[in-house]
């Protein structure tokens, strides 16, 4: 019987055998490997929770410290006995500085590093707003507010280089993670000042210890991460010569830039004259104006914390598209309805429409195809940040001449006009 199955067992026979198993041992191997791939796929290329929070600290500095200044500013006036006319002086310096700061961000990020870039920028603003409170004379606090709009301008532009490098990175959308920090820095500013001056602390002792702490939470966190360079890309503008494209600005950012110019042109608008309004024209108490610029701005924080997930599901366009038609609607009954309820409102829902449309906008400008994302958000950001600085004083040209009602409707022209622009070149904001 043995002898039988034995000859029946041909040399072939295990020949057969060994090649199907040898196959399935391939198979299972093979099979292995690519499910090791696909479960390492989505990991290979993305942004580190440690990266994404250094981003985060970033921006919330630069929310923070600017939020930080604005209460300081009655001290310094009282301090230092100042007149409206060598008070607005000061103040230019701010904005004088910024613009000054902001081009030094690109060449700061692929020199030294976007993580030293950011973490010099945050320190030195830290440092000078408590250079800030000491208030010795008129020039020393000239000269300080400038350098501290220069540190201002280079952290503001160092972190959305870095922002937009990780979305890149990510291969996803997060810029307007990333911005709602900026928020919730001015808004945990803006409370744990309140509440130190409440408690009898003076500006001094107050923006010392806010200052230091912050400090020591920015090191902590970037210190968790490497040091990159952004490196120049190759653009499709770049010649045999060396020129390139990506030195002069593009149409598609001239866009970007413009539209960028008008959103912050109505933010910095309603910073300036939201309570003004309330106060003038909806009957609220001066006490109490101040309210509306709070709920504008709590409105962009929750709004930045869902920009993302909604932009990636309905797209940038629509995302462009809805927030600028709020704006305009909120505008509109701020004007026409100019009760306390509405105007509240309104703030609060302009707030939810303009919150995540710079974002998208220097997410825009780091996918542009003829210049450097370096130079693109660079150009956006110094062009949008002056829409932001010129904004309250047009509009207090405006209400001059006409009223403050009439600035307001300027700016929904201007806004009108964008809708369009959106409409128009929507390729541009993919």
């Amino acid at each position: 019987m043995s002898c039988e199955l034995t000859k029946n067992i041909s040399p072939k026979s295990f020949a057969g055998t060994s090649a199907a198993a040898s196959k399935l041992r391939e198979s299972v191997s093979s099979l292995s490997l690519s499910r090791d791939k696909t479960d390492a796929s989505p990991k290979v290329g993305a942004a580190t929770k440690a990266e994404l929070w250094s981003a985060r600290i970033g921006f919330f500095t630069g929310g923070f410290t600017v939020a930080s200044w604005a209460p300081l500013i009655p001290f310094v006036q009282s301090g230092l006995e100042l007149s409206p006319m060598l008070l607005g002086t000061l103040l230019l310096g701010l904005g004088v500085g910024s613009f000054v700061g902001m081009p030094l961000a690109g060449t700061l990020s692929q020199r030294i590093g976007c993580r030293n870039a950011i973490g010099l920028s945050g320190l030195l603003s830290c440092l000078l707003l408590v250079c800030l409170t000491l208030m010795p004379s008129y020039a020393f606090e000239c000269a300080a507010l400038f350098l501290y709009g220069i540190t201002l301008g280079c952290l503001e532009v160092s972190v959305n280089i870095y922002g937009t490098h990780l979305e890149k990175k990510s291969e996803g959308r997060i810029m307007s993670g990333l911005h709602a920090a900026y928020s919730i820095g001015e808004v945990v500013s803006a409370g744990l000042i309140t509440l130190c001056f409440v408690s009898g602390l003076t500006p001094l002792m107050t923006i010392t210890t806010l200052m230091t702490v912050l400090a020591f939470v920015l090191v902590a966190i970037l210190s968790r991460i490497t040091n990159e360079k952004i490196k120049s890309e190759k653009k499709e503008g770049r010649t045999t010569s060396g020129t390139t494209g990506a030195r002069r600005i593009s149409g598609s950012v001239l866009i970007l830039a413009s539209l960028c110019a008008v959103i912050f042109l109505t933010e910095g608008a309603m910073l300036d004259w939201s309570a003004i309004y309330l106060r003038d024209s909806a009957g609220v108490p001066q006490e109490a104006s101040a309210f509306g610029y709070t709920l504008f701005v709590i409105a962009m924080a929750v709004s930045r914390l869902l920009g993302d997930r909604v932009t990636e599901k309905v797209g940038p366009n629509v995302v462009l598209l809805a927030g600028v038609a709020m704006i305009i609607a909120s505008l509109c009954v701020m004007v026409f309805i100019p009760v306390p309820v509405a105007v509240f409102a309104s703030l609060f829902v302009m707030g939810l429409g303009i919150a995540n449309l710079a974002p998208i906008l220097i997410s825009a400008a780091s996918r542009d195809k003829k210049m450097e994302s370096v130079k693109a958000i660079t150009a956006v950001t110094t062009v949008g940040y002056g829409g932001l600085l010129a904004g309250p004083a047009l509009i207090g040209a405006v209400s001059s001449a006409v009223s403050l009602e009439g600035a307001f409707l300027g700016i929904v022209c201007l806004l009108t006009a964008s809708l369009f622009a959106v409409r128009r070149h929507e390729k541009v904001f993919a």
